[in-house]
């Protein structure tokens, strides 16, 4: 079982998916940050053999994602400034529109993903779920957090999810049946 959190607010201050091209998503974050502009950009760990010793760091995620947050006008100005930064587009209505992430949607996104050193990341296609009965975590770090339980094939262990619909998602095991509760619509 899976839980998923999908959330649409609508505020002036919304995040951008976009895509720094070649990689640079971490230069593209340093350019933006001296600019006072909040950004993310999804990490995880990779351990890695160098001759006899074993080296750990923090790299993306996704090469090239990162999430821009403020009022459009203010990201585009930005983009501007910085030629490898493009926005991450959907077809709607016959136009390719931004992507963008509701606050409060990106903010738990954020928080699973600082919060749990072992979260796995589903990119692209495997984040897209089938939506199934609403439910609540009721014990542990995550209490509070509410979201659909779903399955994703090939996975056993039941598994609290927060998705970027079609962009990524970050899965967080060891949730069990007993600390998850149904949610009244």
């Amino acid at each position: 079982m899976y839980i998923c959190i999908m959330v649409s607010v609508k505020t002036d201050r919304n995040w951008f998916a976009m895509r720094a091209t070649y990689g640079r998503n971490l230069m593209a974050q340093r350019l933006l940050e001296v600019q006072k502009i909040e950004s993310f950009v999804p990490m995880c760990k990779r351990t890695t053999r160098v001759g006899r010793r074993i080296k750990s760091d923090m790299v993306p995620v996704v090469r090239d994602l990162i999430f821009v947050c403020g009022e459009r006008e203010v990201v585009q100005e930005a983009k501007e400034k910085i030629p490898y930064l493009h926005y991450i587009t959907q077809p709607i209505g016959g136009r390719n529109v931004p992507i963008e992430v509701p606050a409060e949607q990106m903010e738990q996104f954020i928080a699973i993903c600082n919060e749990v050193e072992d979260a796995e990341f589903l990119v692209g296609e495997e984040s897209r779920f089938e939506v199934g009965e609403r439910v609540r975590i009721t014990k542990g770090s995550l209490i509070g957090r509410e979201g659909v339980l779903l399955k994703i094939e090939g996975k056993r262990s039941k598994r609290f999810v927060v998705a970027i619909e079609g962009l990524i998602a970050v899965s967080v095991s060891g949730i069990k049946a007993e600390d998850i509760e149904r949610v009244e619509s």
